[in-house]
């Protein structure tokens, strides 16, 4: 009895320092989604992936192209507020927009 309760503390061990290993590599190896990329996925995707409004990935503007476009707007596009989106995470997506590549 004794032999099987140290058998399964020490399978036990071992599965819990596999699990916490494990949960590591996937941290390490799941891409990082900045907060401007999750701006753009759950705010201007709804538009402009939508074929309401032009694509705006892939274009090769500047960052403050963006920043100027999103804080003015620009033809139908309204003018987004600090309260609507913060600097920071707007200097976040215009980073990330003008990093993105042309689709093929």
């Amino acid at each position: 009895m004794k032999t099987n309760l140290k058998k399964s503390a020490g399978l036990a061990a071992l599965l819990v320092m596999l699990a916490g290993h494990s949960s590591g590599v996937l941290a390490q190896s799941a891409p990082q989604i900045g907060k401007g990329q999750q701006f753009y996925q759950q705010v201007c995707a709804k538009c402009h992936e939508a074929g309401i409004g032009p694509v705006i990935t892939g274009r090769g503007l500047p960052e403050p192209t963006y920043v100027y476009m999103v804080r003015n707007g620009f033809n139908a596009m309204p003018a987004f507020r600090v309260t609507d989106i913060d600097d920071a995470t707007l200097q976040d997506l215009a980073k990330y927009l003008a990093a993105t590549k042309p689709k093929q």
